[in-house]
């Protein structure tokens, strides 16, 4: 909600009084993100549920046809956590959504070329299913962060208050 203040006297009394405006701004980049966000965390959850958290990078686990350890399993909880934060803000935090969405194509590209297999697969326990997800939620979360319009609703809303002086 965003709120402005117009200090302005009331017409003819000398009278000071204050003027707020209301307006509410969303955006349909907030469903995209909320609905990113519940599903990696969902899937962070799950991940630790079957591997447990007592060691970074044992046991690999496939989890809904997904390569995981726990370190990944940590890291989409965090990503989920985030991606949910940038949906409950209204109009969405659009710069935080663009630099989850760039990351997490980078990380998919990432997977997908083979750029460090060793450390990916003993770090990460991911595959090539991985990286089309990866690059998929990136793109999506991208896309929405620069082209997702932002709707303003309320602009309407006045409340004069008078403001008594002594």
């Amino acid at each position: 909600m965003s709120v402005s203040f117009n200090a302005a006297f009331v017409s003819g009394t000398g009278i000071p009084s204050t003027r707020t405006t209301a307006t509410r701004t969303w955006s349909p980049a907030q469903f995209i993100s909320l609905a990113i966000g519940i599903g990696f965390v969902v899937l962070g959850i799950t991940v630790l549920a079957r591997t447990g958290s007592s060691d970074w990078y044992t046991p690999v686990r496939t989890v809904w046809h997904l390569g995981h350890t726990p370190l990944l399993g940590w890291i989409d909880i965090a990503f989920g956590a985030l991606a949910i934060l940038c949906g409950v803000v209204p109009g969405a935090i659009r710069s935080l959504m663009g630099l989850l969405g760039a990351a997490a194509l980078a990380f998919g590209i990432v997977i997908l070329v083979d750029a460090a297999p060793h450390r990916m697969h003993r770090y990460f326990g991911v595959t090539h299913v991985n990286g089309w997800l990866y690059v998929a939620v990136g793109a999506v979360m991208l896309l929405a962060a620069f082209l997702a319009p932002v709707f303003v609703s309320g602009g309407g809303v006045d409340v004069r208050r008078n403001v008594v002086t002594s």
